[in-house]
This record gives C-alpha cells, structure tokens and sequence, in this order.
C-alpha cells in the first residue's frame, strides 16, 4: 500500500481502473495502481485501440 497527500489531507490505499463496454455494461479491463501513481499512467492498458469513443473524467485530459 502506497500513501499521498492531497491538499492537507493523506490517502492510502490503491486506485482501480476499469473499461467498460458502452453498448452491454460489461467490463473490458480492470488495472489495480498505488494510490501515488496518476490516473494517466493505466490508461494505455485499458484501452485496446478499437475503440470509436472514450469517456473519462478530467483526470485524463490530454490522452492521445
């Protein structure tokens, strides 16, 4: 387990990513990181390039 720090406040624990496919709700990937570890860093392992639209929250603004 990892720790950070946020404004004042510390977090500990992990993150988990998931890709969920639009049309039947089922989920694609699943990728576990250390709570220390930025929300772009997965994003290549959940995505597996068929895809026509993504959705994400402002977290990963700036993915190719």
């Amino acid at each position: 387990m990892h720790q950070t720090k946020k404004g004042n406040q510390w977090y500990f624990g992990m993150k988990v990513h998931l890709s969920v496919v639009k049309d039947s709700g089922l989920i694609h990937s699943v990728v576990t990181i250390a709570a220390n570890v930025h929300d772009l860093t997965p994003a290549a392992e959940l995505l597996h390039g068929d895809e026509a639209v993504v959705y994400a929250d402002a977290g990963c603004r700036g993915i190719a």
